[in-house]
């Protein structure tokens, strides 16, 4: 599918990004197998043009998770435009020629700082499908990088009908073991702490984003019970400041 490069320990700085794109409205713009297919077709063929390289990836139903090494932002952004232009006319010549936009922002990005920060971002990426409660196990997914990962062998999917996908582990600098060891840092407490509240609350992930009285009640529990600071919790959610301020002053 795409190739994952080698990294050299030493070259960890602000080369390494995680891009993050989601469909307008949170609308489920990759809702079924051949929409993500043509996505990661896209990302394969114009990877070729452009001088970056894809370390991890996750396409789920309404956003997508891509982690890239590049030496030149200009190329990241020619890279997203590329492909996010692209889908978005074929999503809506598939919808029936809808009109409008497709994606919620052009993308957005985070520097990549340290080797720990690379590799919790790996994880978290991976994580992402059972989070969502669309798989039990991250290998179940097909639509993400994380087999590469965890076996380093060649594998055939039918993810392209008529092609056969290759994937070729070379990533030396993390060991299986820190791989599969989840670090018990602050975003996988929030992660769990997010996931209990909704078993608790018998509620669907997409409803505390539809619905502002979950909201409010999810972040009054990771404060109130689990101790979790505001700024965490808003970065997590994505939350900006002033509709955090403004739910802080209803929760409290």
């Amino acid at each position: 599918m795409i190739k994952i490069p080698r990294i050299a320990r030493n070259c960890l700085d602000t080369s390494f990004f995680h891009v993050m794109v989601q469909g307008i409205n949170k609308e489920y713009i990759f809702k079924n197998n051949r929409y993500m297919k043509r996505y990661l077709q896209l990302m394969k063929e114009k990877l070729n043009r452009e001088e970056l390289e894809i370390i991890a990836y996750c396409i789920m139903n309404n956003h997508a998770h891509i982690l890239v090494k590049v030496e030149d932002i200009k190329e990241l952004s020619k890279y997203m435009q590329k492909i996010n232009t692209i889908y978005a006319q074929y999503y809506n010549y598939m919808e029936g020629n809808r009109v409008g936009y497709v994606f919620r922002d052009r993308y957005k990005s985070e520097p990549i700082l340290d080797r720990r920060q690379l590799i919790q971002c790996v994880k978290y990426i991976h994580r992402n499908p059972v989070k969502a409660n669309m798989v039990k196990n991250e290998k179940e997914y097909p639509y993400s990088s994380y087999h590469y990962y965890l076996t380093g062998e060649i594998e055939k999917t039918n993810i392209f009908e008529h092609e056969e996908i290759e994937y070729i582990c070379n990533m030396d600098f993390i060991d299986e073991e820190t791989f599969l060891d989840i670090d018990t840092n602050i975003e996988m407490k929030i992660d769990n702490s997010i996931s209990e509240f909704i078993k608790k609350e018998q509620i669907k992930v997409f409803e505390i984003f539809e619905k502002r009285d979950i909201l409010k009640k999810l972040i009054r529990y990771l404060k109130e019970v689990k101790k979790i600071k505001y700024t965490n919790i808003m970065k997590k959610l994505d939350i900006t400041k002033g509709t955090m301020e403004r739910l802080k002053n209803r929760v409290e």
